[in-house]
């Protein structure tokens, strides 16, 4: 008979198994009960007689001598009377997983397509990819993998997305491999019903990974690609504002992430010869153009939030950033007070500022204080104008959009609301907004085929 809140018990043969809303029990016939996070779990599946329950815990970070926090895939495996004991164990844990009875319908099947950039950033996308793929296999999500071979193939691929085929498409690489994919789909003539059905997720493999970052840190996730995998399988949708962006005489394209110009377009776009730095690149970069510091000529029009009137601000400037998300990196948030879907951009504007008054501002931008210095304009806003006048004929400036080379010219955003939905959000069941509520371990990982392993011990029962 069930106890308590347990939603299913059985005897096995070297102990017993139970399951309630939030851990799998393990307690063996000799040795302390052991237990299993459901919200950390990604997988339940039974091979013959066994029953097969992958999860990631948080591990490291626990002192000296530890590595930093992070996801670790772990496979336990538990010993069943016989196959039917051991799929009907692996059934009813996965529906429970999913939110749903354990003897309810089943959740419906992931159908994913992955597009890889090899060439992204480093050029280790392919290698993440290999890391998390058992991850998204544990997950019984079905794949498609795709490398891209040339720049905008990505756009080509989702013109020839069939949406019956597909519910989800992933993007292994930098920023711009979904920046090409999302454009791909507005493209389309069913751009409304292919962006209203397909989720998207990314998975870092470029140099800044910025929207993969600001995911990852919204949901107070260890920073790497193991965490993102979780997120993926684990995360609740994520909704994300859309960017319109118009310039004379070109079709309408769409960003997600910014619109730089100025300094902040020189050091996304200057800094391409130093990708193989990773994110550390833009530090360096950032530096160099503060030692020799440019202004820019040109206009800017405004509507903040809330307000039917338009704003005009004069240059020169020294930077602009539009953005949708708060994170560039792992250690600058760029945009602190950025919502994925608040139907606003968040504008930082440099005018004035010294050399040092600047260096000060760029070492505040990991605690995302550099917002309020005196050297800085932000304004959230629900659209905008940029005029840019170029600097000098033979170095005008670059404007572009989610770190992609636009056009010099005349550059209109406005904001679509909540138009894309992301995978990858808060990890269904976890309330705490700190991150993962888990114990963590100063461990390595666990080997995958252990019996049973220890996250917690399990309350006396």
């Amino acid at each position: 008979m069930l106890s308590g809140n347990a939603l299913r018990s059985d005897e096995i043969p070297d102990g017993n198994l139970s399951l309630d809303e939030k851990v799998l029990t393990y307690i063996p016939r000799n040795g302390a009960p052991q237990q299993i996070s459901l919200v950390d779990s990604v997988g339940a599946s039974a091979e013959s007689c066994t029953l097969v329950v992958s999860f990631m815990p948080v591990t490291g970070g626990g002192g000296w001598g530890c590595s930093k926090l992070r996801r670790e895939l772990v496979v336990s495996r538990f010993l069943c009377h016989n196959p039917t004991q051991a799929s009907g164990w692996a059934e009813a844990l996965w529906r429970v997983m999913n939110g749903m009875a354990p003897d309810g319908a089943a959740p419906p099947l992931k159908r994913w397509l992955i597009l890889i950039n090899p060439v992204s950033g480093p050029g280790n996308a392919v290698k993440i990819f290999g890391q998390v793929r058992p991850v998204l296999a544990a997950n019984r999500v079905a794949l498609t993998e795709l490398v891209t071979t040339h720049a905008g193939h990505a756009t080509e691929i989702a013109a020839g997305i069939e949406l019956a085929d597909v519910d989800g498409i992933v993007c292994v690489g930098g920023d711009g491999l979904l920046y090409e994919l999302v454009n791909g789909l507005m493209a389309r003539p069913d751009a409304g019903a292919a962006v209203a059905q397909l989720r998207l997720g990314v998975l870092p493999g470029g140099s800044a990974n910025s929207l993969c970052t600001s995911l990852v840190k919204a949901a107070g996730e260890p920073i790497g690609p193991m965490s993102s995998a979780y997120l993926l399988c684990r995360g609740s949708p994520q909704p994300l504002d859309l960017l319109s962006v118009a310039q004379p005489e070109r079709p309408v394209s769409y960003g997600f992430l910014s619109l730089e110009w100025a300094m902040a377009s020189d050091l996304d776009l200057g800094s391409e010869h130093l990708r193989w730095m990773g994110d550390a690149r833009f530090d360096v970069y950032a530096l160099w153009r503060i030692l020799t510091l440019r202004q820019y000529p040109g206009s800017l029009r405004l509507r903040p939030k809330g307000s039917q009137e338009w704003l005009t601000m004069e240059g020169p400037f020294i930077g602009l950033w539009a953005l949708n998300t708060r994170w560039l990196t792992s250690t600058a948030q760029l945009g602190p007070r950025a919502e994925f879907d608040d139907g606003c951009l968040d504008l930082m504007i440099v005018r004035n500022a010294g050399r040092m008054s600047l260096l000060l501002t760029f070492l505040d931008l990991e605690s995302g204080q550099h917002a309020d210095a005196s050297c800085v304009e932000y304004i959230k806003v629900e659209e905008f104008e940029l005029c840019p006048l170029p600097r000098t004929e033979a170095d005008p400036g670059m404007v572009a959009i989610d770190g992609e080379l636009v056009a010099f010219a005349t550059t209109r955003v406005s904001v679509l609301p909540s138009k894309l939905t992301l995978l990858g959000g808060r990890a269904r069941g976890d309330s705490d907004s700190d991150g993962p509520s888990r114990k963590r371990h100063c461990a390595g990982p666990q080997s995958a085929s252990q019996a049973s392993v220890t996250l917690e011990p399990a309350p006396d029962l």
